[in-house]
């Protein structure tokens, strides 16, 4: 494309501030946000809702349109009932008020919410009144399950808080109609395309097949600014569980790329393509791993016709994060001293003081960033003994968010034996990936391919097959399916007992055996007979869930004695005691009695024994730390997307081509903050190029 302007009007960033209030858009952008991430610990506990609030609360400051954000707003696939409720409670906080919508919808209200039972956007329900809209799509953590298909933005649509699009059927017989929802604002117009997450293997040979369309406005098509919106792999990790670049249409004109974690927020120019990618990374940090390492930002996309402009604003609410790495053998320890294990705990506990030191001195003067911050050591100990963690991790309980996992040791490989290869490959693996709370990034398929690619023929499993027992394991794990495997199991040994009946006459084991294999081989032969086989078992298994879960409601019902407690009602339950009489009784039982009994029906005047929650949310206005204004008089600032430049294919729908892939104590803490309060000045926000503006 040439990067020249594509007229005269635009040449330098200050159209976007002159026609602030007519015709530019004013877009927060933010993706990977994982609500609910370790709400039960402790520390960590609020981390998620905290960044989260403070994106928010960016959004009202700047005056924002609307919010634009990138799949993966909850952690969990069925997040927990405080968790929705904290969300639910920091959208009606931030997003509603008598703030007047600036924009207008103009596409088809119909088809981008239908699916939500309320065909409208909420902004446009005379019941609401919405001040900054929030437009989202699912991601592979929040995604539709069940029966009904339904997923927790579901829940936030029907309630009016979201405006839920990009939802779509993922059958791969009829593939995909990607349809946009249309804003305009003055002379400004955009189009908005969105897909929910996908499969990546699915969405992949969805692609090459022409199954994925993108269906463009029928009139006046040039002049929409186009934005894609997508949560799928970004980097390979294999053959085909990623989505590249390339399989995207340019006319595109910006993509918004969640899912990954690492903030590469600034807009990357894709030449073969000829459209931006902007990968706002996530919001908190959910694994101590190199890429999280980066500063977190959310953006503020401004939009005037073809231009657009995109700052990245610092997240200053997030728990901070340092890692190093240490090789013993480089060190003066001796592995044959006596006290090497003193001495080497000594020596660790050393770089961890230094590494919290580093933190402290680079802290945001913001009261809600978390004290206590991340710390990773990976410790390279080839011939030396390691040390007792869990005595190291009481050291640092005061210093550390996480003390349980400061360590991660490993060994340089050596030459094993073939018989063991397979359990110390996968050993390493899980070591090198961090384990513990990083399990969930270890590719389950990487892990059954690598057990089916390096096992040894005369004990590796053929009654299951590689596939079914990757993804069934993916939904055990990704959507709490617990009934996936079983039903895998028992659908695949069926099949075979059945193949063996009508087809095959073996005369001993080794002839039954051998028929298996050939049998397991004309299976893998036939993929999309096993892809509709899985869907049928995985859909069963989503059948019993949801009748186990009737099951459990319907005991709600039932008397007092016999009635199904959750987990949160248990641990209350667990700390009364039995229905008490008599005076004094402590007894938690509403059938109580007795003078002075602690009941739960407390009489005139007694204190009520479960106090007023107290709001984490802070009501008071958010201190922004401002740059001092750039004066960007370069063409190049501004983005300016010259269609006259390219062919533009005049049609409503855009098919997708398969094109060649590019390999591409608390006294402590208040004495702290008072010192370093008039010490942390705007340096941290000057080391970024905050502010890009671009010009094609």
């Amino acid at each position: 494309m040439d990067l020249s302007s594509s007229d005269g009007e635009l040449n330098d960033s200050a159209i976007f501030d002159e026609h602030d209030s007519e015709d530019v858009f004013r877009i927060t952008v933010t993706t990977d946000n994982h609500l609910g991430f370790m709400e039960k610990d402790a520390e960590r506990g609020m981390d998620s809702f905290i960044s989260f609030e403070e994106a928010l609360e960016i959004a009202k400051e700047e005056q924002v349109d609307f919010i634009l954000l990138g799949g993966d707003l909850f952690h969990e696939n069925k997040p927990s009932r405080d968790c929705l409720t904290k969300c639910q409670k920091l959208f009606r906080e931030h997003c509603f008020g008598d703030k007047p919508i600036e924009f207008e919808i103009l596409s088809d209200e119909v088809t981008n919410f239908g699916h939500t039972g309320f065909p409208r956007a909420n902004f446009n329900d005379p019941n609401l009144n919405v001040s900054i809209p929030v437009f989202s799509i699912h991601g592979n953590h929040d995604d539709p399950t069940g029966q009904q298909n339904l997923c927790a933005m579901d829940t936030l649509a029907a309630a009016g808080l979201v405006n839920y699009f990009g939802k779509s059927n993922t059958s791969c017989d009829q593939g995909v109609n990607i349809v946009p929802v249309l804003l305009q604002k003055g002379c400004t117009k955009i189009a908005i395309y969105g897909l929910g997450a996908i499969k990546d293997e699915r969405l992949y040979n969805m692609f090459e097949k022409g199954l994925v369309q993108f269906i463009r406005p029928a009139e006046d098509s040039d002049d929409w600014f186009n934005i894609f919106v997508i949560h799928q792999n970004r980097s390979a990790h294999g053959k085909k569980n990623y989505i590249p670049e390339t399989f995207l249409p340019d006319f595109l004109d910006l993509v918004i790329w969640g899912h990954e974690h690492e903030c590469r927020i600034r807009p990357e120019y894709n030449e073969l393509q000829r459209f931006f990618v902007s990968q706002p990374g996530s919001s908190v940090i959910t694994s101590l791993s190199e890429s999280e390492l980066e500063p977190k930002h959310i953006g503020l996309l401004k939009i005037y016709k073809k231009n657009f402009k995109l700052e990245s604003v610092p997240l200053r609410s997030v728990r901070q994060f340092m890692m190093t790495n240490v090789i013993l053998a480089e060190s003066e320890l001796n592995p044959a001293d006596k006290n090497i294990e003193l001495k080497i705990e000594q020596y660790l506990a050393k770089k961890v003081l230094s590494l919290i030191d580093k933190c402290q001195k680079n802290r945001y003067c913001y009261e809600k960033q978390p004290i206590k911050p991340l710390i990773r050591i990976k410790c390279d100990y080839t011939d030396y003994e390691p040390i007792n963690e869990i005595r190291f991790a009481q050291k640092m309980v005061d210093k550390v968010a996480n003390p349980r996992n400061i360590l991660q040791f490993y060994r340089k490989p050596t030459e094993i034996k073939a018989e063991a290869n397979l359990d110390v490959e996968a050993s390493k693996y899980l070591r090198m990936n961090g384990g513990g709370e990083q399990l969930e990034y270890v590719k389950v398929q990487d892990l059954v391919k690598k057990y089916f690619k390096k096992a040894d023929e005369r004990n590796k499993m053929v009654a299951i097959t590689e596939k079914g027992l990757s993804d069934a394991i993916q939904e055990y794990i990704e959507k709490d399916e617990k009934d996936a495997i079983g039903e895998l199991i028992n659908y695949q040994i069926n099949k075979i007992q059945t193949y063996l009946k009508k087809e095959i006459k073996w005369q001993n084991e080794f002839q039954l055996e051998e028929e298996i294999r050939n049998f397991q081989k004309i299976r893998l032969t036939n993929t999309e007979e096993e892809e509709k086989e899985l869907k049928e078992v995985f859909e069963k298994s989503r059948k019993n869930t949801q009748q186990n879960t009737r099951a459990n409601e319907s005991d709600e019902e039932a008397p007092f004695s016999h009635r199904a407690y959750d987990s949160d009602e248990l641990d209350e339950f667990k700390e009364k005691s039995s229905s008490g009489r008599g005076r004094g009784s402590k007894g938690g039982s509403t059938r109580s009695r007795g003078r002075g009994s602690r009941t739960t029906r407390a009489g005139r005047g007694a204190k009520s024994s479960v106090q007023e929650e107290k709001s984490f949310f802070s009501s008071s206005s958010r201190s922004v730390i401002k740059k001092e204004q750039i004066s960007l008089d370069s063409d190049e600032d501004i983005i300016t997307l010259d269609h006259k430049a390219k062919p533009i294919k005049s049609m409503s729908a855009t098919p997708s081509i398969r094109r060649p892939r590019i390999d591409y104590d608390d006294d402590d803490e208040d004495e702290y903050m008072s010192s370093k309060k008039t010490k942390i000045t705007d340096s941290k926000l000057e080391d970024d190029d905050t502010s890009n503006t671009f010009k094609i």
